[in-house]
Order: structure tokens, then C-alpha cells, then sequence
């Protein structure tokens, strides 16, 4: 037999029978576009290539054994061509640990991975998708990506076996509690929880469909067949009479988005704070909205969803209904304002175009860091509803003497906008318009700020 027999029956054989993880690759990729890279090399376990997804270029690799240093190079090489080109690079996690034979040789293979990773944080969107066994030093890979997806049906990742926490507390610790989709989702290290592979991958492509391809894209607008001038009625009448009865924020965001579709990100964690993307006249806009009392899980949340649209130059509207901080406890303090601190910094320093809309509550040191004309918004709108104060109602009037007509005549929005720090007080029915007026507007806009090599306030 020739050689170019042998080689064309090892690839008729690998074509006849295809690894689960180039499987999975090609679920990803839009139909007949993926290209496998260093197919031949077969000692290490991972999969990688290149291919389209919803027409874009995309890079990616899926595990399928242990990680070894061919296996770590595989991924490197696929990373340097993603930074090349710009592209994203999705991970598809299902590592089944590593060979103690290897020695240190395991620390050196992670170790390629991770400055991968760290060179392409910030540039390319990384998506890590966790379907299969994410264990030990494994688990840092997809906690550095921008996004992490994970399947309910096939995933686990921890750092320890659930045998080292059961017991304790008198307690059972099960994979489940430590390691399963939903049980990270609440701590915010999985994103979206999909119930099961298929959907993993179809949350990936819209998730892809809505990103720029890198930081110096250009930002990303499509095709829409929605109406610009469109209103909602209902917007007019969806703020309780009371003042803490919760307002349905997604329904705000749903009406102000093109054909009302928002892709929420981190739905499971930190549910006083709402995040994620929609599209403005076609503009991929990240959105956060306050649907309660803070907290640090919500001001961590809201702080890495803008660190995240900043990097990516993804333009942020906030809608705002924020009356203070949730009850703590004194243990808690410094945490609060350790983070409280660092959203502060994130708003300020975020370049790309900031609105914000009042809706009802903007009280104290929660308003302040939440986008406020005071840290940088270019534009900020309120509702006639809105009530924004240094304290509330309840300490002004009972602890400060001041009369309940006096504090509502210097809360108003028409007086705060009197004041310089609203731009205008708008029609709920109409948000949707003013907004796309606003952010069309800042398209163009440009900070120049102070040389540095970077911050050093991150989360």
C-alpha cells in the first residue's frame, strides 16, 4: 500500500467513525462549515478547528481526554489564530482530568492555557461550554472565559469532590450541590443553564449572534423590521402606586427592545439585579436594571456584566429603581462597600455610550453608583414616577424634620432635572424612541483618557 493510500484510509476511518467531541464541533457550526486543524495529531485529546456561526468566523476546541502537553498546545495554536483574526473562541469543557505520569508537565499544559486565555481576555469574546466532567485545575478555564454555559442533562465542575464536604454540618454534600448547573448559576460562575447539550450549543450561536467579533470591532448592527417610533401604552401605567411593590423590569426592557427579545445573562444569580443584551435599531446594547434593594451579589453582578459590554464596546442602558442596600450584617459591611466601590469604578470608567433611566427610586449611595449623571452617563431620562433624593422619604421626614411636601418638591424630576442632573423627564409610553434618539447620537463618541497600562480596581 502506497502512503497516500495509508493516509487516505486513516482519514476515511476517522471520517467513518467521528469522535463525540468534532460531534459536538460540528452542532456548533453553522452546516458543512467546520475545518478541523492538526486532525493527524493524534496524541492529543482535544479537537480543534475553525468554521462559521450564523456566518462569522469562529474558533474552537472539545475535550476528550486527559490534558497533556500536546493537548495544550492544540489549544494555544487555536488561540493564536483566533487573536490573529479577531475571531471568538468557544470551549467545549469535558476534560477527564490529567496523567500523573506527566508530573509537572500537567502544571506546564495548564499553564500554556491559561496565558491563552489572558491574552485574548478583553479582545476576543471567550465562551466556555460545559458539557461533560470540568474538575480540579480545569474548573479555571471556563471561570476566565467572558461567558460560561453549562448543561444540566451531562455537566459537573468543582474544584473538590463533594466526599470532602459531606458530613460536615451533618450534612450530605452531592455533586448536585457543589457542581451542578443551577447550583453555580446562583453563585454566578455559569451564565446560562441549558437542560441540555443541543441547547447549550443553540444558546452559544445566539449568544455569538449578538457579540462583536473583537475590541476593535466596529459596533455590531443588523437588519431589524421592528418600528423605531414604536410605543407602549403600558409603559405608562406599569409603575405601582406604592412605592415598593417590585416593578416588572423585563417587561421595560422587553418593550424597549427590537421585536421585544432580550437575551438575559446570569437570569439564576443575584436576582435583584437584571442583565443582559437587546438589540436598539439593530445595536447590540447590554441593559442592566435594578428589581430591588442592592446587595454585593448584585453590585458584583452588575459590575462584570459592564466590565464585559466596556471591553467589547458594547453601549450600556441602565434602568434604574433603587432605594439603598438590602439589610446586612455587620460582617457584611465591608464587602459592600469594597464592591459597591469598584461599580462605582466601573461606570466611570466604562467609554462606551451610558444611558440611564429612572424609573422610580434613585436613593442615596445605590443611586449614585448606578450610572448616574454624578459618574458619567452621558444621558440620563426620567419617568414623572421617578423620586431620586440623598435618603428617603422616611428618614427625611422623620429623623432629618423635613415635611413631606418640602421632600417631594426637591426629589422631583423636574427639579432634579432643574438642577442639571436629568436631561429630560420623558413619557414612559415613549422610552423606546428617546432612547434609540440617545444612543444613535452617541455612536460617534469618543474619551480620551489618561495613558495607563491598565487599572488596578478589577473584579
Amino acid at each position: 500500500m502506497s502512503r497516500f493510500d495509508e493516509i487516505n484510509e486513516l482519514i476515511a476511518k476517522m471520517q467513518s467513525d467521528p469522535s463525540t467531541a468534532r460531534q459536538r464541533l460540528e452542532m456548533l457550526f453553522d452546516e458543512n462549515s467546520f475545518v478541523e486543524l492538526g486532525a493527524f495529531n493524534t496524541e492529543a485529546e482535544v479537537v480543534t478547528g475553525y468554521g462559521t456561526v450564523g456566518g462569522k468566523l469562529v474558533y474552537a476546541f472539545a475535550q476528550e481526554g486527559v490534558v497533556n502537553t500536546k493537548h495544550a498546545k492544540k489549544i494555544a495554536d487555536v488561540y493564536t489564530l483566533a487573536l490573529k483574526m479577531g475571531c471568538p473562541v468557544v470551549a467545549v469543557m469535558d476534560s477527564k482530568g490529567v496523567a500523573l505520569e506527566d508530573g509537572l508537565d500537567t502544571f506546564d499544559s495548564y499553564g500554556v492555557m491559561f496565558k491563552s486565555q489572558a491574552s485574548a481576555s478583553g479582545v476576543v469574546p471567550q465562551i466556555s461550554i460545559v458539557m461533560g466532567d470540568c474538575l480540579g485545575i480545569s474548573t479555571f478555564l471556563p471561570a476566565l472565559s467572558d461567558f460560561v454555559i453549562m448543561s444540566e442533562e451531562s455537566a459537573k465542575m468543582f474544584l473538590l469532590s463533594p466526599n470532602v464536604y459531606s458530613g460536615l454540618d451533618g450534612k450530605e454534600t452531592t455533586y448536585e450541590d457543589i457542581g451542578g448547573a443551577e447550583a453555580l448559576a446562583q453563585k454566578g460562575l455559569v451564565h446560562f443553564v441549558c437542560s441540555n447539550d443541543d441547547e447549550c450549543f443553540l444558546k452559544a450561536q445566539e449568544l455569538i449572534e449578538m457579540l462583536p467579533a473583537n475590541n476593535l470591532d466596529d459596533i455590531v448592527v443588523s437588519e431589524i423590521s421592528d418600528d423605531l417610533n414604536r410605543i407602549d401604552e403600558n409603559l405608562n401605567f406599569i409603575v405601582p402606586e406604592d412605592d415598593t411593590t417590585e416593578i416588572d423590569m423585563r417587561a421595560i426592557i422587553k418593550s424597549v427592545a427590537d421585536n421585544l427579545k432580550f437575551l438575559e445573562v446570569s437570569a439564576s444569580s443575584a436576582e435583584n439585579i437584571i442583565s443582559g443584551f437587546i438589540r436598539l435599531d439593530g445595536i447590540t446594547t447590554g441593559v442592566i436594571a435594578n428589581s430591588g434593594m442592592l446587595d454585593i451579589a448584585g453590585v458584583r453582578k452588575a459590575g462584570e456584566f459592564i466590565n464585559i459590554c466596556d471591553a467589547f464596546n458594547i453601549p450600556i442602558v441602565s434602568f434604574t429603581d433603587v432605594a439603598g442596600y438590602e439589610a446586612m450584617h455587620i460582617d457584611e459591611q465591608s464587602d459592600v462597600i469594597k464592591y459597591s466601590a469598584k461599580l462605582a469604578f466601573a461606570f466611570a470608567s466604562a467609554t462606551v455610550p451610558k444611558i440611564n433611566v429612572i424609573v422610580r427610586n434613585g436613593i442615596g449611595n445605590a443611586y449614585l453608583i448606578m450610572n448616574s449623571k454624578h459618574i458619567g452617563a452621558d444621558i440620563v431620562y426620567a419617568w414623572p414616577s421617578a423620586n431620586v433624593a440623598l435618603i428617603d422619604k422616611k428618614a427625611a421626614t422623620n429623623v432629618m424634620g423635613y415635611g413631606e411636601k418640602e421632600y417631594n418638591k426637591l426629589s422631583t424630576p423636574y427639579q432634579i432635572a432643574g438642577d442639571g442632573y436629568v436631561d429630560d423627564v420623558i413619557i414612559p409610553a415613549s422610552t423606546r424612541k428617546r432612547v434609540l434618539v440617545a444612543l444613535e447620537m452617541l455612536l460617534s463618541k469618543r474619551e480620551y483618557t489618561v495613558a495607563k497600562k491598565h487599572s488596578s480596581i478589577e473584579f
